[in-house]
């Protein structure tokens, strides 16, 4: 494959489009899944780098609009949007798919490290999908599964980053049209790597003297915006407890939200922009105590973009399960910019990962993502005020020129 490295997105759309088994993903050394050929299996037939998405620019089958429709949202059910990370659509959409005789694919937590793509059958697993996962997931062969799921008949909802949508898209081929396939893309910030996962895990079983057996990355018993890391742990005697710190304490979340530990290629992506590779995308909507205040209750609302048509009526579907205003897609984005543009590349990056088996990981954020003086909080609480404000004073205008 004639592909930088730096421009693998870990898609694996490589290792399911080849006849001949000859690729697998493997974990490089910083902790990214990369495809390895094996030079035995493989004839040269060029098929990986046909359906390569950054060699081949991939489009929504379905055409996306430039300007989908907008809408905030929540689950009207309480519990399931608790253990959401924002309001719970996902889960809401997925029921529906399953008691239409579908199937659901997502991305659950395989091991205390290990993340990755399954199929579900039926609502008692729904919730291995629910939540957000801030580690790199290992697709396996799932995009090959869908293929067979979609010629069987079966309604398939697939759930990833848009790089993974654009990788299943490639291996579908003419396949993508189908009637019966749904995609939702997440707002994403970038693909965290394994191996820095791996190393806050470690740190942990060996300060509290007991295993991670599950990590919830956005729990909200601290509330929707001040969420919560929060690690399961089981003792040798057997005894379970729970480790969870907010995201501003967490050390992970630092090195995850300062960029800093994240896939080159998410500097860079082909897809986390409009028009939107998925029929449907679901992020948080930050900005909704601004935008729609009465939508806002600190226990998580969604931004929901309905892409395509294909889309709109899975989402009319469900207008019995959840609470949902109309919005426009640039309020949303002026919230959650992700939708739009890529996270920026720690410019400490390459130190950082060079310095990964040296030093505990508390010392490397205090090396490469120190935490805010008092006086930068103090900066960047006015810098928020006066941001509110200003987007108040436009709303206001708006509305005069209205009337």
């Amino acid at each position: 494959m004639n592909i930088p490295v730096q421009n693998c997105s870990s898609c694996a759309a490589c290792v399911n489009a080849c006849a001949r088994n000859a690729i697998t993903m493997q974990l490089d050394a910083e902790g990214f899944y990369r495809p390895v050929i094996d030079a035995e299996k493989c004839v040269k037939c060029g098929m990986c780098e046909r359906v390569c998405p950054w060699n081949k620019p991939v489009e929504n089958p379905n055409a996306a609009d430039v300007s989908p429709k907008t809408v905030a949202a929540y689950a009207k059910n309480e519990s399931v949007r608790l253990q959401s990370s924002s309001g719970g659509i996902f889960t809401v959409l997925a029921e529906r798919i399953l008691d239409d005789g579908g199937v659901v694919v997502g991305v659950a937590q395989l091991g205390k490290a290990h993340f990755g793509h399954i199929v579900v059958v039926n609502k008692a697993e729904l919730s291995r999908l629910r939540g957000s996962k801030y580690v790199q997931a290992d697709v396996g062969l799932v995009y090959q599964k869908i293929r067979s799921l979609l010629k069987a008949g079966r309604k398939v909802l697939f759930s990833g980053t848009p790089c993974q949508v654009a990788g299943l898209y490639a291996v579908l081929g003419n396949a993508a049209t189908s009637a019966d396939l749904f995609t939702v893309d997440v707002v994403c910030h970038g693909s965290p790597s394994v191996k820095v996962f791996e190393k806050y895990v470690a740190e942990i079983e060996k300060d509290k003297s007991a295993l991670v057996n599950s990590t919830r990355f956005r729990d909200k018993r601290n509330g929707w915006r001040l969420f919560s890391m929060t690690s399961s742990l089981n003792t040798i005697s057997g005894d379970c407890f729970q480790f969870s710190k907010t995201l501003r304490e967490d050390k992970f979340m630092r090195v995850f939200l300062q960029n800093i530990c994240l896939n080159t290629s998410c500097a860079d992506c082909h897809y986390g922009k409009l028009p939107r590779i998925a029929d449907i995308t679901l992020g948080d909507y930050w900005n909704i105590a601004q935008v729609h205040p009465e939508m806002d209750d600190n226990k998580g609302t969604s931004v929901v973009l309905l892409n395509t048509a294909h889309s709109r009526g899975l989402f009319d579907s469900i207008t019995d399960k959840v609470v949902q205003c109309e919005s426009s897609v640039d309020a949303a984005i002026a919230g959650n910019p992700c939708i739009v543009r890529s996270s920026k590349q720690h410019p400490k990056r390459v130190e950082f990962f060079s310095n990964l088996d040296k030093y505990a990981l508390d010392l490397l954020v205090k090396m490469y993502c120190p935490y805010p003086t008092i006086v930068k909080k103090l900066y960047y609480r006015l810098r928020e005020v006066l941001g509110k404000i200003k987007r108040m004073g436009k709303m206001y205008i708006s509305n005069l020129t209205i009337k």
